[in-house]
């Protein structure tokens, strides 16, 4: 995979369990991410939690999904990038989402849309600063901080996307 953000890439990685804890993990663009969410909700997985890191290349949006009769943990990772610092909500398919969208929102300032209260979590509403950004000498590379995961450019359909997360349900059996 390039070393430059595309946001266009719409890529999946294998990735060894052992190192990372998932069965797979995906790279979609932002314009992907509501339909890959809700075909996770038709297949059974419910959302464990968001989390946000900002890298070189922008901010790293990972969605960790789980099951609970079929264990196969999943990440749906979206790169943002620092210009346009928006994301649709998924929180109309998984209520859930509100409270780690708000924390994404209070700590690096990523605007869901959509999102019914997008107001301040754990920050004073009158604070402006973003405590979890970084100066640009601090930032990584994001394809460094992704050891044991080798990045396959490919855009899978949706027909791929719901066979792959079968199969990987279907070790925990």
């Amino acid at each position: 995979m390039s070393k430059q953000a595309d946001s266009s890439i719409c890529a999946y990685a294998y990735c060894s369990h052992e190192q990372t804890g998932y069965e797979k993990h995906f790279f979609i663009t932002p314009a992907s991410l509501l339909q890959h969410v809700q075909k996770l909700d038709e297949l059974g997985y419910f959302l464990e939690d968001i989390t946000c890191m900002q890298v070189k290349e922008g901010f790293l949006l990972t969605y960790h999904f789980n099951r609970w009769e079929k264990p196969g943990r999943l990440a749906l990772r979206v790169l943002v990038v620092e210009e346009d610092k928006t994301i649709d909500s998924i929180s109309s398919i998984y209520p859930g989402a509100l409270w780690h969208e708000r924390e994404c929102y209070d700590f690096f300032g990523i605007v869901f849309k959509n999102h019914p209260s997008l107001i301040p979590l754990l920050l004073p509403p009158e604070m402006e600063e973003r405590p979890l950004l970084k100066s640009s000498e601090k930032l990584r590379d994001l394809y460094e901080l992704l050891p044991g995961c080798e990045q396959v450019l490919h855009a899978p359909r949706d027909e791929e996307f719901g066979q792959f997360i079968k199969e990987c349900s279907q070790k925990g059996k």
